[in-house]
């Protein structure tokens, strides 16, 4: 439905896997944290996702995911965690990963649905990620 599911993004340095996700004051698993960040660390723990597509980062690109993450974001029914998740992958490597759902609200489920799209036209995994080259100039 179009409140199930949840998307986030992994990264992995020196084998050890850190994982954020937007995720709203009001949630269960959260502490209001009024004006702050609501890109939360490691709360996903060792969910292992239904659709998952992986990246190799270059140096540039990494500096970019680390300003992303810093960033003070606010989740909202606008601003779920499908399209921070995508936003964020689309300003480090250029690459737009849809997660528009009816009537433009993003959700992890067809955000899922286009990550499966392309894994079965060209797979990825931890051990074999893809590149992308950054396209994005608004950085």
């Amino acid at each position: 439905n179009y409140t199930g599911g949840h998307a986030w993004i992994s990264i992995t340095v020196n084998g050890t896997t850190t994982s954020y996700g937007l995720w709203p004051d009001e949630h269960p698993l959260t502490k209001d944290n009024g004006h702050e960040t609501d890109i939360r660390v490691g709360l996903e723990g060792t969910k292992f996702p239904r659709a998952s597509r992986f990246y190799r980062l270059n140096g540039s690109q990494v500096v970019k995911l680390n300003r992303a993450l810093k960033k003070r974001v606010t989740w909202r029914y606008t601003n779920t965690c499908a399209s921070w998740a995508s936003e964020v992958l689309d300003e480090v490597t250029g690459v737009n990963i849809d997660a528009d759902d009816w009537i433009g609200f993003e959700t992890p489920r067809e955000l899922g649905k286009h990550i499966l799209k392309l894994e079965k036209k060209s797979p990825t995994s931890k051990v074999a990620p893809t590149v992308a080259a950054i396209t994005n100039s608004s950085w």
